[in-house]
């Protein structure tokens, strides 16, 4: 990555990842709601009428990130925030606001602020690449961590919960091909020497490599460092039995993670991060590292983690309109985080 003259290509300095918003500024009709991490809890977000919802926000740092997300989601309108656009639409039968944060640490801390400080949403996802020990593999971490912070930080318990659920479910077997380099309408097929898998646990740690300055989109920059949110497409269809294993040793290297955590907590809203690596092992091509890696893989990338991510809102809206799950909602509502992962987690089992 260049900012001017200058060139970042350190694994630790730039792992690019996904995160949260931007703005204050909604348009009409999405002023007038009540404030407080969307008050109605996150069963809200699936109501039938939704002329002014709590909603999920779902972010990343740059389009292709982005991307997989959009294209599952029926779009409805597209709103400014500070400056911003993005869109508003149904996914799974869940409210959602998706768009871009930027790349960066300073970036994912002032918008994830600036969107929480808002009231309408209920929870936020962010959805994107990084560095994790296998290319393909996403990752939901338990530990998020700033580099030059101590405090730590950790995902949702009912978002977790309803993620171990749908990674049960998802909506088709995580991608191991991809056309390399990916923007290459010619580029022959490479396939990982393995097949992907979720993983639950594990640390990430986001860092910041440009010294507290902000990274700027580009106008016409692509699908890395453009601005432009990714035109929505087709959605795919749903294939059940794939089964994720958990860990408690898979790492995550990205720069957004732990600042937009620790932004969530402070507003009280409940976070989940679902990372999916970009540069890592299992490389056909051999162990180039990044950020050779990061330019051949980002796509099957995102591709993963957005799979991962609408397959998590789709199992909230299931349990939303399921009526055996009443009570469940009302934990939820209550913030009850942890006794609501207790009965997603029972119902899984069951």
């Amino acid at each position: 990555m260049c900012h001017r003259t200058t060139c970042v290509f350190d694994r630790r300095s730039w792992p690019v990842a996904a995160v949260v918003t931007a703005g204050v500024a909604w348009l009409s009709p999405f002023v007038a709601h009540a404030r407080g991490g969307g008050g109605r809890g996150l069963c809200a977000t699936a109501a039938a009428e939704h002329s002014a919802p709590p909603y999920v926000a779902v972010v990343s740092a740059f389009p292709a990130e982005l991307a997989p997300v959009v294209a599952a989601t029926e779009i409805e309108t597209t709103v400014q925030i500070a400056g911003r656009s993005f869109y508003v639409g149904r996914l799974g039968g869940v409210s959602v606001l998706l768009g871009l944060t930027g790349i960066g640490l300073v970036n994912a801390t002032n918008r994830a602020h600036d969107l929480l400080a808002h009231g309408q949403i209920a929870g936020l996802l962010m959805s994107g690449t990084a560095g994790t020990h296998h290319i393909g593999d996403v990752v939901l971490a338990s530990d998020l961590v700033e580099s030059d912070r101590k405090r730590v930080f950790h995902p949702n318990a009912a978002l977790f919960a309803l993620a171990q659920r749908a990674a049960t479910a998802l909506p088709e077997p995580l991608e191991r091909c991809t056309p390399v380099p990916p923007r290459s309408p010619d580029a022959p097929v490479v396939c990982l020497l393995f097949d992907p898998t979720v993983i639950f646990g594990g640390h990430d740690v986001s860092a910041d490599p440009f010294g507290g300055r902000t990274f700027p989109c580009m106008a016409g920059g692509g699908d890395i460092f453009g601005c432009e949110l990714p035109a929505p497409a087709v959605s795919r269809t749903t294939i059940d039995g794939f089964e994720p294993r958990q860990t408690s040793t898979a790492d995550v290297e990205d720069m957004e993670t732990a600042a937009v955590a620790r932004a969530a907590a402070r507003r009280r809203v409940p976070f989940l991060a679902v990372r999916a690596g970009s540069d890592g092992a299992g490389d056909p091509l051999g162990d180039r590292g990044f950020p050779a890696q990061f330019f051949d893989y980002y796509r099957l990338a995102a591709h993963n983690a957005g799979d991962v991510t609408r397959a998590v809102i789709a199992e909230l809206g299931r349990l939303a309109r399921d009526r055996s799950s009443r009570r469940t909602c009302r934990l939820l509502a209550a913030r009850r985080w942890r006794s609501a992962a207790k009965r997603i987690a029972a119902r899984s089992n069951g």
